[in-house]
């Protein structure tokens, strides 16, 4: 065995007993509203894998209003289906978690020592009759003034004790995900205090990999990607001083027939009367056209639970990037080594960016090469098939 093949079984011991970095994070906002952009057969897998409890209050309420629309459009036939008991469609538990309303509501701290929704979920998680939840949703009300700190620190409670490895014992089994979301618009534009918290929020997330139900960005832009809240911008999407504007009204308007508008107010759409009352964001006047805020949110979610089944985005494969993060590095290298010992236990996001050799198969000669393009790109270039 020449020295080179010894530093190399070094260095993949060394990287398999390593500790993993994080996961890329799943970030949901204002570009993950294009319903053509998922392929159907993850939305038919989000319906046979995911098991959602969603609680909330009124704001809440806008991803739910959404989803019945999407729901309800003749075009769309029974994809995007959804029931609180899961008899059909995606298991979408609405209202699902009893003991707190929701995050703003249960922003203290109870005799556990923990928020009452922390309480409130493990609550749920615990009982055996509900293992088979496995995707977590709480929604803020007014984001304003909260202590986000606190809001991230007790969420990670939850995902240390019931995500993949976690310390309770229904993890090793029936592990759960958990959505972080920030809060609405409520008109201080960036300089304000809600703007702070969603940054810290969505910084956090993608820090640790973790799961972002980006509400605020969502209805901060319209679907032809203008920006709003530095106007500023409300939670019925006025914007402009004194609420003079409304960006829903002026897209449906300049968007008359298209499959967005439609799905918004019914115009022309036979056996469908549009978007029902969004909360906090109904008007203006009676055409009801902010309405858009909740379709887009329900859009939103159907992105999600797409990409909690296992979609990718719709990322180009990378070579190298076995583990579909967009980048290639020390986490590729530990997974493709897994998936050299193990390929059914340790699948990758796309088979031809693991033969980095491109000579048609996975074996430990492509793991030889990752290793020396990580350490060295320029002189160990990697080429695959795809």
């Amino acid at each position: 065995m020449n020295k080179r093949t010894i530093i190399l079984a070094g260095m993949t011991v060394a990287l398999m007993l390593a500790p993993q970095m994080c996961a890329e994070a799943i970030i949901v906002d204002h570009n993950c509203t294009n319903l053509s952009q998922i392929p159907d057969e993850w939305i038919n897998q989000a319906k046979s894998d995911l098991h959602v409890a969603y609680q909330h209050t009124s704001h809440g309420s806008q991803l739910v209003t959404g989803m019945n629309a999407l729901e309800n459009f003749p075009a769309f036939g029974s994809t995007y289906e959804w029931s609180d008991s899961g008899a059909s469609g995606l298991d979408f538990d609405d209202y699902g978690i009893s003991g707190c309303a929701d995050l703003s509501q249960g922003d203290c701290i109870d005799e556990n020592g923990v928020t009452p929704w922390v309480t409130a979920t493990r609550n749920l998680l615990n009982n055996t009759d509900n293992y088979h939840v496995n995707v977590i949703m709480w929604s803020w009300c007014s984001i304003d003034g909260h202590n986000i700190t606190r809001y991230l620190e007790n969420m990670e409670i939850l995902v240390a004790e019931y995500s993949k490895g976690g310390s309770n014992p229904r993890a090793a089994e029936h592990p759960v995900k958990f959505v972080f979301m920030t809060g609405h618009a409520q008109g201080q534009g960036e300089g304000g205090f809600i703007h702070t918290a969603n940054e810290q929020i969505r910084q956090h997330c993608l820090d640790n990999g973790r799961i972002l139900f980006d509400f605020a960005d969502i209805e901060n832009y319209d679907p032809n990607g203008n920006y709003y809240y530095d106007k500023p911008m409300w939670d019925d999407l006025d914007y402009n001083s004194g609420r003079a504007n409304n960006w829903g009204q002026e897209w449906c308007t300049n968007n008359s027939g298209s499959e967005l508008e439609q799905l918004t107010t019914g115009g022309g759409v036979s056996g469908y009367s549009g978007c029902t009352a969004c909360a906090h964001s109904n008007g203006p006047g009676s055409d009801n056209l902010a309405r858009i805020n909740c379709v887009l949110k329900g859009r939103g979610v159907w992105h999600m639970m797409a990409r909690l089944a296992g979609w990718d985005g719709g990322q180009e494969p990378v070579c190298g990037d076995v583990t579909g993060e967009g980048e290639v590095d020390t986490t590729d290298l530990v997974l493709l080594l897994k998936h050299c010992v193990n390929p059914a236990g340790n699948p990758i996001a796309h088979e031809c960016t693991g033969d980095v050799d491109s000579n048609g198969y996975i074996n430990i000669l492509d793991v030889r090469m990752l290793m020396e393009h990580i350490a060295d790109p320029g002189a160990y270039p990697l080429n695959c098939s795809c």
